[in-house]
């Protein structure tokens, strides 16, 4: 039941992180404020690193490495994604992916939950794609326009595809490679899963030209985000220790969940009827799984 807690804590938090970067973009270039977040949750992490135990290994270091690297590439192909739209097939899919795999990867692995695990692990896939999409039945509207922008908007929707799931496959890559890590290993894998976001990022920035500093209102919510990030892959490396990856990762894959309660309470911004849907199958999947882990 602990583990379950500890998954459901991660998501919250990964939810919480997500929502404060996305404030801070607000006027500010998001590739810029990611890094932000990632140097503060580093900062963070080192703090916690005096105080937590644990014991450090090469191998996690470069499995966290590898999880980092994943993270910040699926990042910025997401992105890009939500930027070539539309937004709620980007959405959509990419929560499809990145919740769907790290599933599959661990029924692989040898992960076999309980049938009421299992069917709370199978809601949450639906759950994060309603919550994440709201609207999700967007279509292009084709009437008043000629064959070619047709042509345009199909192939926009393409490439919005292929973004979307080049990025849920490198979220689920996160989640995999930060499950492979040794059961005393601790934070110190996120010292590597740090290192890598933060080089992938600052290069990126460099060639994409969009060095500019973030506005000084936005400070604190970078901050926030940082240290909601660093928490959110605390909490997902214990729940890992005694939890499965199959169901962990679907646990911590409803992180939209607070996102989109977070806006609704801060920004006012109206929950959709697939939203409601989705929160209420989040619910149903947390408890079966909780259940589940009981029997």
């Amino acid at each position: 039941m602990f583990a379950v807690v500890l998954a459901a804590m991660a998501g919250v938090f990964y939810g919480a992180s997500d929502f404060s970067g996305a404030a801070a973009s607000r006027g500010n270039h998001p590739t810029v404020v990611t890094l932000g977040v990632q140097i503060t949750s580093v900062v963070a992490l080192i703090g916690a690193l005096f105080v937590l135990d644990g014991v450090f290994h090469p191998a996690d270091l470069v499995w966290g490495a590898l999880g980092g690297l994943s993270l910040a590439a699926g990042l910025a192909l997401f992105y890009e994604a939500l930027t070539v739209g539309p937004i709620a097939t980007a959405a959509s899919l990419t929560a499809l992916v990145s919740a769907s795999l790290p599933i599959l990867a661990g029924l692989a692995l040898g992960d076999r939950p309980a049938p009421l695990t299992l069917l709370g692990v199978a809601l949450a896939v639906p759950a994060a794609v309603l919550v994440s999409a709201g609207e999700v039945g967007v279509q292009m509207k084709r009437t008043n326009t000629t064959p070619r922008e047709r042509v345009v908007g199909q192939r926009q929707l393409n490439r919005t595809r292929m973004l979307s799931v080049g990025a849920g496959t490198l979220f689920a890559g996160f989640l995999v490679a930060l499950s492979q890590v040794g059961e005393d290993a601790g934070l110190f894998p996120l010292l590597g899963t740090r290192a890598a976001a933060i080089s992938f990022l600052v290069l990126l920035i460099t060639l994409q030209r969009v060095w500019t500093p973030v506005r000084r209102q936005s400070v604190p919510l970078v901050m926030a985000g940082g240290l909601f990030d660093c928490g959110a892959d605390g909490f997902l490396l214990t729940a890992y220790v005694t939890g499965d990856l199959s169901w962990v990762a679907a646990i911590s894959s409803l992180a939209p969940v607070s996102t989109v309660l977070l806006a609704r309470v801060f920004f006012k911004e109206r929950l959709t009827i697939v939203q409601i849907i989705g929160l209420a199958l989040s619910a149903a999947a947390l408890a079966l799984v909780a259940v589940g882990r009981n029997m």
